[in-house]
């Protein structure tokens, strides 16, 4: 009975670990920015470290290291590019990708669920689907509505995004696949 209690202390210490680093490297992240003054929303890597960690913690721990993320900035922490913070931001051109984030786990999850992780090529349609066209696709609809736009507006400038978070999606791939190979990131699902 010891060792059952030692073992499940163990595994809630390991998954809080590999949250708070994916959570460490979602703000880290939030450091490097290219700000695109025409379109109110920043390049940023944050949404490459936002697909890793629905990749490497599942749906579960996943959503709740984004939820955690976006609490933060929700409450003022300037944790987003270019250190913005802020419930505000929820209402901004910046709003739709926000939302974008808090679902995406979902996603990234479910495809990943449905094609498994054996080649890098369904790790990639994963992150593809569920980080770059998810979340620009909702950011497109707030990017529309900022900007008193129609909402094929709004997909024509979200669209300028998605060259470069394809980019980050080929990027966190074959990050995923070389780390899962030497199990850094152990099953959470």
């Amino acid at each position: 009975m010891e060792n059952r209690v030692k073992t499940y202390k163990t595994f809630d210490a390991k998954i809080l670990a590999k949250m708070a680093l994916m959570l460490s490297l979602i703000i880290v992240s939030g450091m490097i920015t290219i700000p695109i003054p025409a379109l109110g929303v920043p390049i940023v890597l944050q949404n490459m470290f936002i697909m890793l960690t629905a990749g490497f913690l599942g749906k579960k721990y996943g959503f709740w290291t984004i939820a955690m993320f976006l609490c933060l900035v929700s409450m003022g922490l300037p944790l987003l590019a270019g250190g913005r913070g802020g419930i505000v931001l929820l209402f901004s051109p910046s709003g739709g990708f926000l939302i974008g984030y808090f679902f995406c786990s979902f996603i990234i999850c479910s495809i990943v669920e449905k094609l498994g992780v054996k080649s890098y090529w369904r790790i990639l349609i994963a992150y593809f689907i569920g980080g770059t066209i998810f979340i620009n696709f909702m950011g497109s609809v707030t990017l529309a509505y900022y900007s008193h736009s129609s909402w094929w507006s709004g997909l024509k400038m979200a669209a300028f995004f998605l060259p470069i978070d394809t980019a980050k999606a080929i990027v966190a791939a074959i990050i995923y696949q070389r780390l899962k190979r030497y199990s850094f990131m152990g099953e959470n699902r």
